[in-house]
């Protein structure tokens, strides 16, 4: 659809777009609006840095335990099991103590994937649930199109209903 008299149109897509919202371990239709310093990536990788030389997540958690965090997180060959394990891994760790709200994308190896009564949604509203923080599932980040780039390190404000929307507001 992109041509030379619309260079910048958005991006086509192939299914339609539902994002699933939570507040805490409760579905809801609306989650209200949370700002933070945005970090994350993909668990396969940040659960193997949970408490090696490189996990710098507890002073990142100190410098920003003000404007608190929000966490983009995404998964790219792990299973509904191995989504769980890695979020318990990374929420005993401490990583989530300055949790102000969660975006997570579709996880591409368990997209739809069901295993012993758990899926994508409980797999992960059962660890960061208690939080009691804002939960926004199927984003448009990660290892499955169509996925934005994030800037890690920015201060974002999110607004979340039917669809996702991400301002930024500086850059740290």
């Amino acid at each position: 659809m992109k041509d030379e008299e619309h260079p910048f149109v958005g991006y086509n897509l192939t299914e339609k777009k539902e994002l699933r919202l939570f507040m805490g371990d409760t579905e809801t239709n609306r989650v209200p609006e949370f700002s933070g310093i945005i970090t994350g990536g993909c668990l396969d990788c940040l659960a193997n840095l949970v408490g090696t030389k490189y996990d710098c997540v507890a002073d990142f958690n100190e410098r920003y335990k003000n404007k608190g965090i929000i966490w983009f997180l995404e998964a790219c060959d792990l299973n509904v099991m191995s989504i769980r394990r890695a979020l318990w891994n990374l929420d005993r760790a401490g990583w989530f103590v300055n949790a102000k709200g969660f975006i997570i994308g579709r996880p591409a190896a368990a997209w739809k994937q069901e295993m012993m009564g758990l899926d994508q949604y409980n797999a992960v509203t059962g660890i960061l649930g208690k939080y009691n923080v804002p939960i926004v599932m199927d984003a448009d980040v990660g290892h499955l199109a169509p996925a934005m780039p994030i800037v890690s390190g920015a201060h974002i404000s999110v607004n979340a209903d039917s669809n996702i929307k991400l301002k930024a507001l500086d850059l740290a």
